[in-house]
């Protein structure tokens, strides 16, 4: 396949990048099914292990996630201004900008880049402190309230929220300038939807999900998930508009035709992602409920979805790569028995007289 469009990929550092990134997200997804297989059996007292012991798929995730952040950061640290990964074309062309301007921005991407790489190791930590939290109520040796559970989590998501209140601010700024006057309040309206309206859907559900557990509300668990079902009615509607959108470019026919297919695609996976979802959602709230639902049961779409793309990350996309590169190597050889071999132009240049000899 080295003669072939794929041989970038044979590149070492492509192919051991490629091969890497294949390989940990086979073993991630592999120890995601196997932790929920513990939680199943766990859950249902076939087995009475300690909780701690059911986590143990999820501390070598995050034993591993832990080493990649830290390594990185560190790496952020030690690494010199020249080389901090975020270059731009200017910094070589403008060559009247004087050494203390372009030393002055060098340290501020430097600043950026650490600063980003901090905020990725505060949301490991914040992320493991919840996860231990959770392990040590399972197992009785705390007896918090699951609003002290979740601190961790809403500590991270604080700082998420402020993170998006810096974003939305440069990016309507930027916006607003580049805007008609008429148009600014509907693209700051727009900007603010898309910016915080997921972080607002998982902080009502998880603030809901822990005044549950603690019996501060009392309705039914099909009452507290809610905001997850808001979501699939923002996609559904999204994917509305944007059909209706495609169907009034009657003056580009190709462009239309093009949108459609893409919305259908949409439409496709929405309905397979929502019916799995919604299955697990419904199940569980079930189960949560009272009634007797064994989580075998429960926990069918999620292995379902995990047994899918662990086979999608083993097998379907290395399989892709090499079918596409045996395809590629077939066209070339069927151009190659295309020209008569007595019409080859020779390393001289001159036609071949093979036919004459």
């Amino acid at each position: 396949m080295m003669d072939t469009v794929a041989s970038p990929l044979f590149d070492p550092e492509v192919e051991s990048m490629l091969c890497t990134m294949l390989s940990s997200l086979g073993l991630g997804f592999a120890l995601l099914i196997i932790f929920f297989a513990f939680l199943t059996v766990r859950i249902d007292e076939i087995v009475s292990w300690s909780w701690a012991v059911v986590w143990i798929p999820l501390w070598i995730i995050d034993a591993v996630v832990g080493l990649l952040v830290i390594r990185y950061f560190i790496h952020s640290l030690s690494k010199d201004d020249s080389d901090n990964g975020h270059n731009h074309d200017d910094d070589d062309d403008d060559e009247e900008m004087d050494e203390t301007k372009r030393a002055k921005r060098k340290a501020a991407r430097r600043r950026l880049g650490i600063a980003r790489q901090l905020v990725l190791v505060v949301y490991w930590i914040l992320f493991l402190l919840f996860q231990i939290f959770i392990v040590l109520r399972l197992d009785n040796r705390v007896a918090w309230s699951a609003a002290v559970i979740f601190v961790p989590y809403f500590i991270l998501e604080g700082i998420h929220f402020v993170l998006k209140c810096i974003e939305f601010v440069v990016t309507a700024t930027a916006g607003v300038r580049m805007a008609a006057s008429e148009h600014k309040t509907r693209i700051l309206l727009t900007l603010f939807f898309q910016t915080f309206w997921f972080f607002a859907v998982r902080l009502v559900q998880f603030v809901l999900i822990a005044t549950r557990i603690d019996n501060t509300i009392t309705c039914s668990w099909g009452v507290v998930f809610i905001p997850l079902y808001l979501v699939a009615v923002k996609y559904a509607l999204q994917l509305g508009w944007s059909y209706v959108v495609f169907s009034r470019l009657s003056a580009q026919p190709e462009l239309q035709h093009q949108g459609k297919v893409t919305v259908m695609l949409g439409v496709v996976a929405l309905v397979v992602v929502g019916v799995l979802a919604y299955a697990l959602i419904g199940l569980l709230a079930r189960r949560l409920d009272g009634s007797f639902v064994k989580m075998s049961n429960v926990f069918v779409p999620i292995f379902i979805a995990l047994s899918f793309l662990f086979c999608c990350a083993g097998c379907c996309l290395p399989c892709m790569l090499m079918v596409s590169s045996v395809a590629d190597m077939e066209d070339i050889e069927q151009e190659q028995r295309l020209v008569d071999p007595n019409k080859r132009i020779t390393q001289s240049g001159e036609a071949s007289m093979s036919s004459t000899l």
